[in-house]
């Protein structure tokens, strides 16, 4: 089962796995599209991530071997508008799951998709599990709660437990976030400089979405055992500055845009979030596939068939 199987990252994990051989089940308001779900053995069940939802799919499907919980809050900026509904689309909707398998499927694995953004901003270089998690925005804090929770139901009741902190995920189906705003503006008016926030020397650590289901399905696969906690940065461990980001994504689609910056920060944006991945590489053998270039490329050419 794969709690918001219609998002970004969900219907990407979803049409890995089915890929895979796997019965998916997804779970959310609004399904996977795409030919892998007429195709494959995917199947949808419409509604808010409660409980009685996964009661109804478990009707309907019989018991899960893993629930991937892709759900929750996407947005930190929207988390500073409203963290009471960032923290019941996050934190809310982990109560639920966690409660569906303690009364209903005790023998589930738990995949917890977190993010970078629990970690705040903390100067270093290169970010390890291992550091202290000071969240900078109600979008980092409710994530990093989510984690507490599933780590004590794996300490007290036993449940196998993965958690992924993602980083920067961009891809096919992206809309929203820093390069859909570029392709958004510097298609609509390439002549005009685009000015962006920052300085343009912060810097990311981008994964393609397809290698960021990898990683989800990997884990779904690979049990860690009853009552153990796994932990990994889901990035590539590659660092890139904004500016240069910018820039190749400018040019991957085309244009000869000139940038600049307005040297403001945003609430919540750390200026570096870069991944230490040697655990990832380590613990999984885990290593991206699609390199960041040709991922922009990618990005910039479905971006355009999106405006025709």
């Amino acid at each position: 089962m794969i709690a918001g199987g219609g998002g970004f990252l969900g219907t990407a994990t979803a049409r890995l796995m089915a890929s895979q051989g796997w019965k998916v089940v997804t779970l959310g308001l609004g399904a996977p599209q795409g030919a892998f779900v007429r195709e494959g053995n995917v199947h949808h069940a419409e509604g808010l991530i409660q409980r009685q939802l996964f009661h109804a799919a478990m009707a309907d499907h019989g018991k899960p071997d893993v629930i991937i919980h892709a759900a929750g809050g996407a947005s930190v900026g929207r988390s500073w508008d409203d963290p009471r509904g960032d923290f019941n689309l996050s934190v809310g909707s982990t109560v639920e799951i966690l409660d569906f398998i303690r009364e209903e499927a005790p023998e589930a694995r738990l995949v917890l998709v977190s993010s970078a953004a629990v970690y705040g901003n903390q100067g270093k270089d290169r970010l390890s599990e291992s550091d202290p998690c000071e969240a900078m925005s109600p979008y980092g804090l409710h994530k990093h709660v989510c984690e507490e929770l599933v780590t004590g139901e794996a300490r007290m009741n036993g449940l196998d437990v993965s958690i992924v902190r993602l980083f920067s995920i961009f891809g096919e189906g992206l809309r929203k976030q820093l390069l859909w705003d570029i392709m958004r503006r510097v298609s609509a008016d390439p002549e005009t400089t685009l000015d962006l926030w920052g300085s343009g020397d912060e810097t990311r650590d981008f994964v393609h979405v397809d290698d960021a289901a990898a990683i989800l399905a990997t884990l779904s696969a690979r049990p860690g055992g009853k009552g153990t906690v796994r932990l990994f940065n889901g990035g590539s461990g590659t660092a890139i500055s904004v500016r240069e980001l910018a820039s190749m994504l400018v040019k991957a689609a085309g244009y000869d845009t000139p940038l600049s910056f307005n040297g403001k920060a945003r609430s919540g944006d750390p200026v570096n979030l870069v991944a230490d991945a040697t655990h990832l590489r380590g613990g999984l053998g885990f290593s991206p596939k699609v390199n960041l270039e040709a991922g922009l490329k990618r990005y910039a050419d479905w971006f355009k068939t999106q405006q025709s």
